[in-house]
């Protein structure tokens, strides 16, 4: 039977607390933009049927 050895710790990655706050802030811009921030009474699925509806409404007109 194979033996699983322990794998070696990798060192932290550098500037590690600077990565941290660059996520920390891409993390926000995406929470509070607007295709992501859903107002009360309005779901995701709304947002793609409206989206998939005026698709359809395009390619009608551009036929």
């Amino acid at each position: 039977m194979a033996r699983h050895l322990p794998r070696p710790r990798r060192p932290p990655p550098r500037r590690a607390a600077e990565l941290r706050r660059r996520l920390l802030a891409l993390s926000v811009r995406i929470q509070w933009h607007p295709f992501w921030a859903t107002p009360a009474g309005r779901t995701p699925a709304a947002r793609v049927e409206l989206r998939q509806r005026t698709a359809a409404d395009r390619t009608q007109v551009a036929a």
